[in-house]
């Protein structure tokens, strides 16, 4: 990461004092919640009309861009930053599927590799055609100026991480736009490990920080586009590790109102760089794409919230 190029939103993010701060964190919150409806809306495109997940998709992509269009599963799970055994779970939906070969080295039973077929190849085109499609339909929310950006970070980010599919020599935008969401994913999720939390967890907090004491669950939920019972196994995962608070509304006995404890407050002050971080180690951008980056995710959230962008 050049931090010379991102030390200005870097430091509005880790200066409590900044006039810029708290939209700061506002604008990570929005640019998370992008992510995850980016990753659920193509979940639910691949899933309904493909029957694949988005690590099946990406394994298929990625043998299809290896030499002989082979790779070894533990090469596959490196790639892909998740563990062997992840990845080899996969894969027996895969050969049922007859979407890829496995075989075993001779020398190491150990060792398997997966080879894409040609059954494979023509569920890469049906995916593709689905999830170009939608992508079509998101990218018409985004102004010339973010779209071109977008394009760049998702070249430099498949680059960055051994990612790139190149048709006709030059590289495919949509796949490439896909990974880098699923890359941010992946980055983010890495750097939260560490601290204890997944990233349901610290966007949650983060939403409590936002709205201020008072807040219900279903406001939570409603604020980061989420189902009610989506946020109901992390709010008490929050409140064991004592980071949230819980009280009875005074107006209505049922309904409990939530807030941050001063552990939750600090640990999202403390967060929201390191967060910061994987939006740029994603793909490298400089100061000014990451604005842009930021903006987009800013305005798509306001469309959201005043008219479905993710239908």
């Amino acid at each position: 990461m050049d931090t010379l190029k991102v030390d200005a939103h870097r430091r509005r993010l880790e200066d409590r004092s900044d006039p810029q701060h708290f939209a700061a964190i506002e604008g990570e919150s929005d640019y998370l919640t992008v992510m995850n409806l980016l990753f659920r809306s193509i979940s639910q495109v691949l899933a309904e009309r493909c029957s694949l997940t988005t690590l099946q998709y990406r394994m298929l992509l990625r043998l299809l861009s290896a030499p002989d269009n082979t790779m070894r599963t533990t090469d596959l799970a490196e790639n892909l930053r998740v563990c062997a055994s992840t990845v080899s779970a996969t894969v027996p939906k895969l050969v049922e599927d007859r979407f890829v070969v496995r075989s075993e080295d001779p020398g190491d039973m150990r060792v398997v590799s997966l080879t894409l077929t040609k059954a494979g190849l023509a569920e890469i085109d049906e995916a593709d055609f689905h999830v170009g499609a939608f992508l079509q339909s998101y990218w018409r929310n985004l102004s010339s100026e973010q779209l071109e950006a977008a394009f760049a970070s998702s070249t430099n980010a498949v680059t960055l991480h051994n990612a790139t599919r190149i048709e006709n020599g030059t590289f495919r935008l949509d796949t490439a736009f896909f990974d880098t969401v699923m890359i941010s994913r992946t980055l983010t999720s890495a750097k939260l490990a560490g601290y204890g939390l997944n990233t349901s967890m610290y966007r949650i907090l983060v939403a409590l920080r936002v709205l201020g004491l008072g807040t219900t669950a279903s406001q939570v939920a409603k604020y980061l586009f989420l189902k009610s019972s989506d946020v109901t196994a992390p709010l008490k995962t929050l409140e064991r590790k004592g980071l949230i608070s819980k009280e009875r509304n005074a107006e209505n006995r049922r309904t409990k109102s939530l807030g941050l404890t001063q552990a939750g407050w600090d640990l999202v002050e403390e967060l929201a760089p390191v967060v910061y971080d994987a939006l740029v180690d994603t793909c490298h951008s400089n100061e000014e794409a990451v604005r842009i980056h930021l903006q987009a995710a800013r305005e798509v959230v306001a469309r959201e919230r005043g008219a479905a962008v993710f239908s």
